[in-house]
């Protein structure tokens, strides 16, 4: 049996709560932003994913309207990528433009499948199916669009007491997308 001394004893006990002081302390992780901000409702979120994908689209037409999202509506990531997106798709449109066609026209249709809700984010999976008109120089106006389906999923951050749209990507890679699109 080993004998130890009132020092070595009184030593270890001090050690021991030396070393317990040194742990960091344990508290519950917290998100502050979500706590303010009210559950997302789907229809509000699938409104603001619709526009966004038309102001998308419209970057591709001949003339594109103006952006109809207001930066309480989006992120400082979503307007940085975007303004980034609108040269990349300048340069396509002048390419496409030089061979004689450009778009005219959109018609898009946003289907939401599913909201995933996980403390400050929020996922939505939704389907774009879009038809594109477009003119030539050669044969003018076309009646038949050009139609594209993408799976795609929008990430929307509580910020200020709502939710922003913090990015669109699609959800499935490689393949041609469509001019509007463009990927990281």
């Amino acid at each position: 049996m080993m004998k130890y001394s009132r020092n070595a004893a009184t030593v270890a006990a001090l050690l021991v709560l030396a070393l317990t002081g040194c742990q960091p302390a344990v508290r519950p992780e917290t998100v502050a932003s979500s706590a303010s901000v009210p559950s997302p409702s789907s229809s509000e979120l699938a409104a603001i994913v619709q526009t966004a994908i038309e102001d998308r689209n419209g970057t591709a037409l001949d003339v594109p309207p103006a952006e109809r999202l207001d930066n309480g509506q989006t992120t400082a990531a979503y307007r940085a990528k975007r303004e980034r997106d609108l040269s990349v798709v300048a340069r396509s449109k002048a390419a496409f433009k030089s061979s004689g066609f450009w778009y005219t026209s959109f018609s898009t249709t946003v289907t939401v499948q599913s909201l995933e809700v996980s403390g400050a984010e929020v996922s939505v999976h939704f389907k774009e199916l879009t038809e594109e008109y477009q003119s030539s120089a050669a044969n003018g106006p076309s009646s038949v669009p050009t139609v594209y389906s993408l799976p795609q999923t929008a990430l929307f951050r509580a910020s200020a007491g709502t939710w922003q749209l913090d990015s669109i990507a699609p959800s499935e890679h490689g393949g041609a997308l469509p001019m509007s699109v463009v990927e990281d």
